[in-house]
């Protein structure tokens, strides 16, 4: 592809700028359904839900793991602030596990709503980063 025919992708966590680079692609998880994003793509904003996050460059292909937060896609340029960017390797299935059974019995015990909103959203997160894992 020609650079004009690239994506200038930016990936920010709280922590550091994860990455910045020129892309072919770019599929993420959007709260309302995974979609991908090529050059030319709509305008768009929109929050992200945990997940996986898919980068095709020159034909090769990195997957991170994204906490949530939300997607920017204007001009090309593809701008993502992500609660948390994750490898494979930073990611353990017994400890997710372990997160979501004391998520479970949090709930239990739990006796606000926003609470427990709050800690089934924790649950799903960490469903998503094993999903994510066994994939990788």
């Amino acid at each position: 592809m020609a650079e004009e025919e690239k994506l200038n992708l930016e990936v920010v966590s709280p922590e550091k700028l994860v990455m910045s680079k020129s892309v072919d692609m770019v599929t993420i998880s959007g709260t309302e359904g995974d979609f991908g994003i090529l050059p030319g793509h709509a305008a768009i904003i929109s929050s992200i839900r945990p997940g996986l996050l898919e980068i095709e460059a020159d034909k090769a292909i990195e997957k991170m793991f994204i906490g949530g937060g939300f997607i920017e896609v204007l001009n090309d340029k593809v701008s993502i602030l992500a609660t948390e960017v994750l490898t494979s390797n930073d990611i353990n299935i017994s400890e997710c596990e372990d997160k979501i059974n004391k998520c479970n019995d949090e709930i239990g015990k739990s006796k606000k709503e926003l609470d427990k909103e709050s800690i089934l959203k924790s649950i799903d997160k960490y469903q998503a980063m094993i999903e994510f894992k066994n994939i990788n």
